[in-house]
């Protein structure tokens, strides 16, 4: 008796993960080459830019990193001097983290090869297909939760 393969290969969330493991690699090879910087580093980079001043947890939670993961990349992106960290006057035993001056031009342009990249990779498709992807995104996105 022979058991029927299981077509793994059609299934949404093997495709999906395929995609990310596709774009994360298109994602990292442009913002190392351009930045000497992690995918990682970039997003940790990318979310400081653009929800201001915050914690590291909050961070975590904001770019989609376990804490351990934005934490070390909040140290490495401070060594580099992208990022700068300050006493948190809400919470006394934590740290907000900021951009630098450096870190602001870093993330100006973080900001555009993300976007080139995201053009890139959309290319693809049309723009009605585009249109129906973001909205069938957002919906299953909502359907996860907050803790997409």
């Amino acid at each position: 008796m022979t058991t029927a393969k299981y077509p793994i290969e059609d299934l949404f969330t093997y495709r999906l993960h395929l995609l990310k493991k596709q774009t994360d690699r298109t994602m990292n090879e442009a913002f190392s080459s351009a930045l000497s910087l992690s995918l990682t580093e970039a997003r940790i980079l990318l979310s400081v830019g653009a929800f201001g001043p915050i914690s590291v947890s909050d961070l975590g939670r904001a770019s989609n990193l376990d804490r351990s993961q934005a934490s070390r990349a909040t140290d490495a992106l401070e060594r580099k001097g992208l990022l700068e960290k300050a006493s948190n006057a809400a919470d006394a035993r934590g740290v907000l983290v900021k951009l630098s001056a450096q870190g602001r031009n870093t993330y100006r342009r973080a900001s555009a090869i993300s976007t080139a990249q995201n053009e890139a990779i959309l290319a693809v498709l049309s723009a009605h297909e585009r249109e129906v992807l973001q909205g069938a995104l957002a919906k299953l996105v909502a359907q996860g939760g907050e803790e997409a």
